[in-house]
């Protein structure tokens, strides 16, 4: 046997052999959340002054309750750019808040279709906190992120009576392309609100690492959003853990100039137990994030650490 194979071989089953305890490998349930009658046309409305939303006196959210193995959490679906959201996006909001009063939502924007389910998987299977809500740029990636929930083997759906659902067949699948592809005069897509009222965060996006070496290490993507302007999360450290960490601004988007931010990690990792990508815009975060799914490096929860836990933080550029 080759040397490079073992070496594989001896880094899948150590995965293999991991706690789910940052990664949960079941089935997930997801009862979607019964409609609530004072989240109607008029509330929505109301929450965001547009006048062209109908009278209607009930409106159909994508919001459920998962529960992932010991985890349970709620879940929000809708069109969004991660801090404004379609006005059916703050009706969710709204019931996903009846459900959860005063928590914080994290807020996972997708913005590429091919990797849309993906992403909304990886959450539902290391989510830890409260309410997560992921925000779609438009109905393309909207579908491609929900479609998941009805057809995936590893997803059950129960209704708002829980009633378990039938998740759609493959057959069932081709024949709803089949009709969205006929569809040429598409409705202009919403204008996006602030969500008022809600104290939002965005989710941890986390990724586990196996050196050639075998060595194990957590390394995490942060969104500066604003030319690393934007709010450094104090806890952010604690998503990786390790004694050593090693914080990176990240000036420009994956494969410019043929960078890698594997490359850069492995690089790294030598010397440091966790990696944080500070990424300078969304841009950058975005293909980041892309490029690790589509390698696909495995998403976990942040690690247990006491209270105690001071680690040794080094902040360097990109191109170090």
């Amino acid at each position: 046997m080759g040397e490079a194979k073992k070496r594989r071989q001896q880094q899948e089953q150590k995965l293999a052999n991991l706690s789910e305890t940052d990664y949960f490998r079941g089935v997930i349930d997801l009862y979607m959340l019964p409609p609530a009658a004072e989240i109607n046309g008029a509330r929505i409305r109301a929450l965001t002054g547009d006048a062209t939303v109908p009278d209607a006196t009930e409106v159909l959210l994508k919001a459920f309750r998962a529960i992932a193995g010991a985890r349970t959490f709620l879940v929000g679906l809708c069109i969004g750019d991660g801090e404004r959201f379609s006005p059916i996006g703050i009706g969710v909001i709204e019931r996903l808040k009846m459900e959860a009063p005063g928590a914080k939502i994290s807020v996972v924007p997708v913005v590429h279709e091919d990797v849309a389910w993906d992403i909304v998987l990886r959450h539902l299977r290391t989510f830890t906190k409260d309410i997560l809500l992921f925000a779609f740029p438009n109905s393309d990636v909207y579908d491609a992120g929900a479609a998941g929930v009805y057809y995936a083997n590893c997803i059950r759906n129960f209704g708002p009576d829980g009633e378990l659902s039938t998740q759609l067949s493959a057959v069932q699948r081709k024949q709803i392309q089949i009709r969205k592809a006929e569809i040429l005069n598409r409705p202009p897509p919403p204008v996006l609100y602030a969500a008022t009222g809600v104290e939002q965060e965005d989710s941890p996006w986390i990724f586990r690492v196996m050196t050639p070496e075998g060595k194990e290490i957590r390394t995490a993507i942060w969104n500066g959003r604003r030319n690393y302007e934007h709010e450094f999360p104090e806890d952010i450290i604690r998503w990786v853990g390790g004694d050593r960490i090693a914080i990176v601004q990240v000036h420009s988007p994956v494969a410019v100039n043929l960078r890698s931010s594997l490359q850069l990690t492995m690089r790294l990792s030598k010397d440091h137990d966790g990696v944080i990508h500070w990424a300078r815009d969304t841009e950058t975060f975005q293909s980041i994030i892309r490029s690790f799914a589509r390698l696909d490096l495995e998403t976990v929860s942040p690690p247990e650490l006491p209270e105690s836990w001071e680690p040794s933080i080094t902040m360097m550029g990109a191109n170090v």
